[in-house]
């Protein structure tokens, strides 16, 4: 599907979505409705939820192993797909729905859904899978990275652990992406600053723009799933002219139950990369690199 870029302004709002205790499935799915309607009204064009968003509703059920859980995710998986498709047709806003839980040929996925106003629906697999989502979850790792078309340009998404490695980011910066939505879950200060942190990394190694979103709060009945969330969702930018010098164009309060706003300028995207105080897209030496790399295992080899 090829879309002229018309928009190269838009407002962002990425969801510091809070963990609490559920009395109904129609109390989450209207917490979700809420949260899209605060950013729609103050002028929202995309919407990014975080990970593992429906593993609330898991709250809503007696404890489960993580098998049971993808089962019971799974059964869910029409009305999320539903929900959100209705919600962007509704609103005119294109909606990261978080990621989901859900079934294919070859297993369980944590899969990211970007939903159009026009109906459209685009998917992306988690391709790095955490250690417990390894090993502890029955979960398949995505083998491909897509490159999204979009009225202001291309989009990637990169589900947390992804943004943690460079050649991800930048492959997709290298197919044209000019901005990465990272949904991330993470449980503590230390799994939140590695995703923040490598966010930043990925947005002045590739000057491009990186959005991070994640769960907050706790659950007063933990699952062992989804338990507590840690996150200070934001817009990331290069830490360079024409930018604020720390790169944090906007980011919401710690651990705060909030839709953050934060307006993305693709100008400006431009202005950087073509007369910036340095350019790392442009300067890197993938040669070089891949020439050192190796010398050095063939320097493991010898030894």
């Amino acid at each position: 599907m090829n879309m002229e870029p018309i928009l190269r302004k838009i407002t962002l709002a990425s969801v510091q979505y809070g963990l609490s205790d559920l009395q109904s499935k129609e109390q989450f799915w209207d917490g979700l409705a809420s949260k899209i309607r605060e950013a729609a009204e103050k002028g929202a064009n995309l919407v990014v939820f975080p990970e593992y968003v429906t593993a609330h509703l898991l709250s809503l059920e007696p404890t489960m192993t993580n098998e049971e859980a993808c089962v019971y995710l799974d059964s869910c998986t029409e009305r999320y797909v539903r929900f959100f498709q209705h919600c962007s047709q509704e609103w005119q806003v294109l909606i990261l729905g978080g990621t989901h839980v859900c079934k294919e040929e070859k297993g369980f996925v944590n899969k990211a859904f970007l939903f159009f106003p026009d109906g459209r629906m685009e998917t992306q697999n988690k391709i790095h899978l955490t250690p417990e989502e390894q090993v502890r979850w029955p979960l398949t790792a995505g083998d491909e990275l897509s490159v999204f078309e979009t009225a202001w340009g291309l989009v990637a998404i990169l589900t947390c652990y992804d943004i943690e490695f460079p050649e991800l980011a930048r492959a997709a910066a290298e197919r044209g992406a000019e901005l990465i939505l990272c949904p991330s879950y993470t449980d503590n200060a230390s799994g939140y600053s590695r995703v923040r942190f490598c966010a930043q990394a990925r947005a002045i190694e590739n000057q491009l723009f990186v959005v991070v979103s994640g769960l907050v709060g706790a659950l007063a009945e933990g699952r062992p799933q989804v338990d507590q969330g840690y996150c200070q969702a934001g817009l990331f930018t290069p830490c360079d002219s024409p930018f604020a010098q720390d790169g944090v164009e906007r980011v919401g309060k710690l651990n705060e139950d909030m839709v953050v706003m934060a307006e993305i300028d693709f100008a400006k995207l431009c202005e950087n990369r073509r007369g910036g105080a340095v350019a790392p897209f442009y300067d890197r030496r993938p040669n070089l690199y891949k020439q050192q790399s190796g010398k050095m295992a063939v320097e493991k080899t010898r030894r």
